[in-house]
């Protein structure tokens, strides 16, 4: 008898432990979330050409032609601009290349001052180009040179194709980017 006595107590004991378990509260507390936002700056340019479309270009004849880069984006940038001449046809409208006329009859005149070109063909602008600014003149005009125009030249067209790019100019981007260990006009 004794036994089942203790067995009850025993079994009382721990269910008044249980519910007095169960009431027990602790102190808690929850924050509010923190969201971080981190907003990625922009490298975005444009590029600005003007010139006056000539249609009776002559031998000695210099064109105005000027090519400059916009940055357009939120982040300094580094520039660089190739510059792809070619003589050819116009077919269609379309332009058709002349591979057998060559293009050293055509003086780029350059800022040789503000650019540099290097041995990978690109014009390099020699500065940082913050945002919202344009650079100097890369191109400024384009001479005919008359003693090496001959008559194979007549009723031809001269195309200059444009292709600029912009790297940031933080982090040493240009390296992974352009595949350089530095900059060319540091480099000199």
């Amino acid at each position: 008898m004794k036994k089942k006595i203790l067995i009850g107590l025993g079994v009382i004991f721990l269910a008044a432990l249980m519910v007095a378990a169960g009431t027990w509260a602790w102190f808690t507390a929850e924050a509010e979330p923190v969201i971080n936002q981190f907003t990625t700056g922009t490298v975005e340019i444009e590029i600005i050409d003007e010139y006056e479309e000539i249609t009776n270009w002559n031998p000695g004849d210099t064109a105005d032609k000027d090519v400059s880069i916009e940055n357009l984006g939120t982040k300094c940038a580094y520039v660089r601009v190739k510059l792809t001449p070619a003589w050819g046809d116009m077919v269609e409208g379309e332009f058709v290349s002349d591979e057998n006329l060559g293009t050293t009859n055509v003086t780029l005149n350059w800022n040789e001052e503000e650019w540099m070109l290097h041995a990978d063909g690109y014009y390099y602008y020699m500065n940082t180009l913050p945002a919202g600014e344009t650079t100097p003149l890369l191109l400024d005009s384009v001479t005919l040179v008359g003693p090496d125009t001959d008559n194979s030249y007549q009723g031809k067209v001269f195309q200059i194709l444009i292709e600029a790019d912009a790297v940031q100019c933080t982090n040493d981007a240009y390296k992974d980017v352009w595949g350089m260990d530095e900059l060319p006009w540091l480099a000199e």
